[in-house]
């Protein structure tokens, strides 16, 4: 009971200090859309994944069968397993050439 306190007297400066990205995660969620998600979505996917240069590659040919086939990439959240793997080589191969270009 001697550490009972009323809600009012807490410092607001403290309460802000617990989680200092508030203001960048605020800001963030206003600029952030669709497609600037699905872009996040797939560096982090591509970061996940451990997929050699080689077979980043044989994926890309396939998913650009695919998309001839189905008019459309693969993507990231299918259902279907083979498709994610196919959009997952591309997402490595696109983080490999970023990376390229930026040195």
């Amino acid at each position: 009971r001697k550490f009972a306190m009323d809600v009012r007297e807490l410092n607001v400066d403290w309460i802000d200090s617990i989680n200092p990205f508030n203001n960048a995660y605020s800001i963030m969620s206003k600029a952030m859309n669709e497609s600037s998600l699905k872009a996040m979505a797939e560096v982090i996917a591509a970061k996940k994944h451990n997929i050699s240069l080689d077979e980043a590659r044989d994926l890309a040919k396939r998913a650009l069968q695919f998309k001839q086939e189905r008019g459309r990439l693969p993507d990231l959240k299918s259902s279907d397993p083979w498709e994610q793997r196919m959009a997952q080589g591309i997402a490595v191969l696109a983080r490999l050439k970023a990376e390229q270009s930026n040195g």
